[in-house]
């Protein structure tokens, strides 16, 4: 298949979208087989180069106002509304020291990905203090290897709620009949999607402790989740969240994720990717993405 199409990857100065690991890479890599061309923008470039539309993937939280020159050069940037993935801009489950909240809670960063993006960030600017890896009061807390989680608000250290870099949300976890711990996934480009639940024995669920994945029928997502996806503009992008009392709860939203890499399901791996691929016929003239 020949295309004239030419998609411009808009990226954060700190990326390095070229080492891979990014869904993204394994899309772009589907779409140039259909002969799209891909090209990079990196960082604050000035001179930019031609495209038939972008997509913005800075793997940063907040996209900041320097970006808009590039954003708005492009007539059709897909993810161009996404700016701040903060959970303060998008998560109904945080709670404050005296909201009379009962149950557990989990403290997290505000910034998404436990704040490493923006440390890495402020590193590149030469601020080397928040990289040292020492402990330090609550109250000066800016990145999290982990999100610790508590009975009770009155357990979380007063240095928390001090914190502006930190949120407490309630915890919320979900187990099925086996007493295993459930997180689903939904992943989506344009009108293409997956959905799969990730199962843990552990209640904060991860990659590295996800013991199975378990694939889903996307038609069964609840209504809201859709709801969500579509106020808050997302083209493109991960919703991690749980099914509770029939209602999506909403744990964490990414429009960088990252994809599978030594999978031992390569070929439902190979065979989503070329799913989502298409998914870029919704944003472009060439339907032939959309009929494969």
């Amino acid at each position: 298949m020949s295309s004239n199409l030419r998609v411009a990857i808009i990226t954060h100065e700190i990326d390095d979208f070229s080492k891979g690991g990014y869904l993204l890479n394994r899309l772009c890599a589907a779409w140039e087989e259909n002969g799209v061309n891909i090209v990079i923008v990196k960082g604050l470039e000035r001179d930019l180069p031609p495209a038939d539309l972008a997509i913005l993937h800075a793997d940063i939280t907040v996209v900041g106002d320097e970006y808009s020159h590039i954003i708005e050069h492009y007539p059709k940037v897909i993810n161009g509304r996404i700016r701040d993935i903060s959970k303060s801009a998008f998560s109904d489950l945080i709670v404050g020291r005296d909201d009379g909240h009962t149950g557990p809670v989990i403290v997290k960063t505000d910034m998404n990905f436990g704040g490493m993006r923006e440390v890495t960030e402020k590193f590149r600017a030469g601020d080397m203090r928040t990289t040292i890896d020492i402990q330090r009061p609550w109250r000066r807390v800016e990145w999290l290897a982990e999100y610790p989680v508590f009975d009770s608000v009155s357990e979380v250290p007063l240095g928390v709620w001090r914190n502006r870099h930190l949120v407490v949300e309630k915890f919320l976890p979900v187990q099925n009949s086996a007493g295993e711990y459930l997180l689903t996934i939904w992943l989506f480009f344009g009108d293409r999607e997956i959905a799969y639940q990730c199962v843990s024995n552990e209640s904060v669920i991860k990659s590295h402790n996800t013991i199975r994945r378990e694939y889903l029928d996307s038609g069964d997502l609840p209504g809201n989740l859709r709801e969500t996806r579509s106020r808050l503009g997302f083209d493109y992008g991960k919703f991690d969240f749980s099914v509770i009392n029939g209602q999506a709860v909403l744990y964490d939203v990414n429009r960088t994720p990252g994809s599978r890499q030594g999978s031992s399901e390569q070929q439902e791996v190979t065979k989503n990717i070329r799913m989502l691929s298409n998914g870029l016929g919704c944003f472009t003239d060439y339907t032939e993405f959309g009929n494969q």
